[in-house]
């Protein structure tokens, strides 16, 4: 069993408004390391939720998935400095000189991370792509170009953060959503472990929203996948 500390998780805040993002913040101020800040919320409130996340002093995933060429989002990530996120997310597969746009237009104190094979997406769904060789090599492929491109690290699910963790070295960022306490639903996520197995496999942090905020006890629901027992 391996304990895992607060700082390495990341609680996604993916609700629909500014009042009840900052209410579960508050709440968990604290008791995570971070808040994630992803699509759904940033369209509906993103300013006024980021505003807030940033009086209470609450470190910042801004996961927003720039994917678009190497200018547009050289000058996004730039747009979105502003709030000083502790980390941001980009794809991969916008190729490596979208990436280095990326990683030269962050602020200092923000990592960016490289987004490969969605935690959503199994064997057939990748081979449906056309990615024929399978999701750990075409893992493997983006996150080199991750690294070349000198990105902070990358997000994964828990079934690639061993190999993820031994290309990158000791220090990187290996965030992994998909993690799912025993016995929990797994909604759409098709490459989903616990969160101590994602910890144990190299994962830095993790990743983990609906299994403690639809949970009928929140603060339980967290201190279980602390305990290493989620």
């Amino acid at each position: 069993m391996v304990v895992v500390s607060p700082d390495q998780v990341i609680l996604a805040l993916d609700v629909d408004t500014a009042e009840e993002a900052l209410q579960w913040a508050k709440r968990f101020h604290g008791k995570v390391g971070t808040f994630k800040v992803g699509l759904q919320l940033y369209l509906r409130a993103g300013p006024e939720v980021l505003s807030g996340l940033h009086r209470l002093d609450a470190p910042v995933f801004l996961d927003l998935k720039f994917h678009d060429i190497p200018n547009t989002v050289g000058k996004a990530v730039a747009a979105a400095s502003v709030w000083r996120p502790r980390f941001l997310t980009v794809h991969t597969s916008g190729g490596r000189e979208m990436m280095e746009a990326a990683a030269s237009s962050a602020p200092d104190g923000t990592d960016v991370l490289g987004v490969t094979v969605l935690t959503s997406l199994d064997e057939a769904s990748v081979t449906e792509i056309g990615w024929a060789n399978g999701i750990p090599l075409a893992v493997d492929r983006l996150s080199a170009l991750a690294r070349k491109a000198g990105l902070g690290g990358v997000v994964c699910s828990p079934h690639e953060a061993a190999q993820e963790r031994a290309a990158w070295g000791r220090l990187a960022e290996i965030v992994t959503p998909g993690v799912r306490p025993p016995g929990s639903k797994q909604n759409d996520q098709a490459r989903a472990k616990t969160a101590s197995e994602a910890i144990t496999a190299g994962a830095s942090r993790i990743v983990i929203g609906r299994p403690v905020l639809q949970a009928a006890d929140p603060e339980r629901a967290l201190e279980f996948i602390l305990e290493g027992k989620g």
